[in-house]
């Protein structure tokens, strides 16, 4: 009798065990739907990368070659500048370029999608580096950078035009 009480007993919890695995299951599944709602929600409040990139552009100050090109550059501030693609490192995002400008030439880090040659006309909009490239010069990482001798820029200028006229 004493057996078939054990036996009943450790089928008992063996049963006990099983069913309580398949019942915290889908608990757990549905914590991953509540996280990705969350992440949704959260991703709505972010801001978009045409907003990123117009506030950018908003704060960046013109690159002061002086105040970059010392030996301990301020890291992360946002500038601009504009001047001609003198030699093409490496092309393409993370390649980088020299920039000419009437002050200096800046080593320029791209990270944008825009692909550049030697001989244009650009305006990098980035933050500076605080080490300086190889060659001694500032740099800067740039996010955004626009041709200023091509047609693309022209209808931007124009479209930023009409958006100050409204307001």
């Amino acid at each position: 009798m004493k057996k078939f009480l054990l036996i009943f007993v450790v089928a008992f919890l063996v049963m006990v065990g099983c069913s309580s695995e398949d019942s915290a299951a889908p608990k757990e599944e549905s914590k991953p739907k509540e996280e990705k709602q969350t992440e949704e929600v959260e991703k709505d409040d972010e801001p978009t990368q045409e907003e990123l990139d117009q506030k950018l552009k908003e704060e960046a100050v013109e690159a002061d070659f002086v105040e970059l090109n010392v030996d301990n550059p301020p890291d992360g501030k946002k500038v601009k500048a504009t001047g001609e693609v003198t030699l093409v490192h490496e092309s393409g995002v993370g390649g980088t370029f020299s920039l000419t400008t009437d002050e200096g030439i800046y080593s320029i880090q791209n990270m944008s999608l825009e692909e550049v040659e030697e001989g244009q006309e650009v305006t990098a909009y980035g933050t500076t580096s605080s080490e300086k490239a190889e060659d001694g010069s500032p740099q800067i990482v740039a996010t955004i950078i626009e041709v200023v001798d091509g047609e693309e820029v022209t209808a931007v200028a124009e479209e930023e035009k009409k958006e100050e006229i409204d307001t």
